[in-house]
């Protein structure tokens, strides 16, 4: 079977395969197309899981497009490019369906950015948050007395725990849900870049004007963009960088990060007053290997989502089961979700078992299972598996901070964060 691939629609051919390229470097299988008809037959013909589809074509408008395409494979992510300025139709398109839209010109790395994000997006946890882990059910309690709020929400945990997913819960839940749910990767972009895609005339913020607005990764804000998310939080309002206009924006705000907060505000890295706005209501989410009892809830709505995308009628082994349940998943749900859908892709019938487990997965358990038994607190021996994962992957990729980040199913912050606590 096909390995789901990116679907570039623009009639600028030269920005078509400029992209197509840039993300064919990064490991995408890529489609391209120059009008909305051949856009549309490429939706019928391949598996595409993401499509950038530019707002104006020869011969159909994006808006067109986009409503075809969720029509024909509604679970596919659709990002417009709009000409810088034109927010009205960025919001109509997200309305339609679209999963964001970005402002020409950009920069191809952060496109690389967005579409990494939403292949992860797939991997973690999506539709309801299914649990009967003890520290779950404590989130989901807090969570059922402030989804109707507008409190803000500050989400903490480790790469992959489902922040992102979380996040979109929370907004679908809310008196906001039938407006727009906007997302933007802190730790993506420089600072000039970031200011104007968050609070410029034609930033995030303003588009996401009734809706909810999700940053990842706050604490990799800089003083200046903590300034301007100060002064929207507090004053209900900013003054765009690009414009020098005030504008009133009324978002709900839920944010991340995978840094303590705390430990940089001590640091005098993070606004101390902006801090205190942001965690009205703080929750933890539980890395995935201490709420193991999620994890065949997790598999089975993962199987049950797959199964129904391609027409199999798929199960799971009790060995495999078994073995999922007791693996330290450093990637978390993300790595979880990944390593279900590689081996539901192979698999043509019967149940998934530990032989369909890819060799190099097969390798880590026996070594875990031969070598690790060490004496000592289990915290320790865990990052001791870390660091041989982490050590693995920069010698697989040949020390590309980026592509071992993806191997492992982690941000490159993450990743970053991670090697220096280990070196210390």
């Amino acid at each position: 079977m096909t390995t789901p691939g990116v679907l570039i629609v623009d009639d600028e051919i030269k920005l078509c395969r400029n992209i197509a390229l840039k993300l064919k470097r990064e490991g995408y299988v890529t489609y391209e197309a120059y009008d909305g008809k051949s856009a549309i037959r490429k939706i019928q013909q391949q598996p595409i899981r993401v499509v950038i589809l530019d707002f104006m074509l020869t011969d159909m408008t994006g808006l067109e497009v986009l409503k075809k395409i969720k029509e024909l494979s509604p679970e596919t992510k659709v990002f417009m490019l709009t000409a810088y300025g034109n927010v009205e139709n960025a919001v109509l398109a997200i309305k339609w369906g679209a999963s964001d839209y970005l402002n020409k010109p950009f920069d191809l790395k952060q496109l690389a950015d967005i579409v990494r994000e939403a292949y992860r997006s797939f991997d973690e946890l999506s539709g309801d948050v299914v649990f009967k882990s003890p520290k779950m059910q404590e989130v989901r309690g807090i969570l059922d007395r402030i989804t109707m709020t507008d409190a803000p929400v500050l989400l903490f945990g480790e790469s992959g725990v489902g922040k992102t997913t979380l996040a979109k819960w929370i907004h679908d839940r809310s008196r906001r849900k039938e407006q727009p749910f906007l997302y933007v990767n802190c730790s993506s972009m420089p600072e000039a870049m970031l200011e104007r895609e968050l609070f410029g005339a034609s930033g995030k913020a303003v588009a996401a004007d009734g809706g909810t607005l999700f940053l990842e990764e706050i604490g990799n804000l800089t003083p200046l963009n903590q300034a301007h998310l100060y002064r929207l939080m507090e004053e209900k309002s900013m003054i765009c960088p690009d414009t020098q206009q005030r504008i009133t924006v009324n978002v709900r705000l839920v944010t991340s990060t995978g840094q303590p907060l705390k430990q940089l505000v001590k640091e005098s890295r993070f606004r101390d007053d902006l801090y205190y706005l942001l965690n009205l209501v703080e929750l933890e989410l539980p890395p995935l290997r201490e709420r193991k009892e999620d994890i065949p809830l997790l598999v089975g709505q993962k199987l049950d989502r797959l199964n129904a995308k391609y027409g199999k009628p798929l199960t799971v082994s009790d060995e495999l089961m078994q073995l999922m349940v007791d693996w330290p998943w450093q990637g978390n749900i993300s790595e979880l979700m990944n390593l279900i859908e590689r081996m539901h892709l192979l698999k043509v019938n019967g149940a998934l078992d530990v032989e369909d487990l890819p060799s190099s997965l097969v390798g880590q358990y026996a070594k875990s299972n031969d070598d690790l038994q060490l004496q000592g607190k289990l915290y320790d021996v865990l990052e001791e598996v870390e660091g041989r994962m982490i050590t693995g992957a920069l010698e697989k990729t040949g020390g590309n901070q980026s592509k071992a980040a993806e191997l492992l199913g982690i941000s490159r912050n993450a990743l970053i964060y991670k090697m220096k606590r280990i070196e210390r």
